[in-house]
């Protein structure tokens, strides 16, 4: 959607994965990325797009989170 504001997140650890949560409820285009993947993957559940490097999640977004 052209009109959806896009979030990358880099870095899903306790402030970072809230954050990306709380993006996903207010139904922003959420990427996220995390050095350690297995802590990134519980976000798609909530509506994220799991990234498989910095680059991907940032490439395109509005906005860039980073929480390292």
């Amino acid at each position: 959607m052209a009109d959806q504001l896009s979030v990358a997140v880099l870095g899903t650890g306790v402030m970072g994965a809230a954050m990306a949560r709380n993006l996903c409820r207010a139904a922003l285009d959420v990427r996220v990325w995390n050095r350690t993947h297995a802590r990134a993957q519980p976000l798609a559940a909530d509506g994220a797009r799991v990234a498989a490097t910095p680059a991907e999640a940032v490439t395109g977004a509005d906005v860039v989170l980073t929480m390292l």
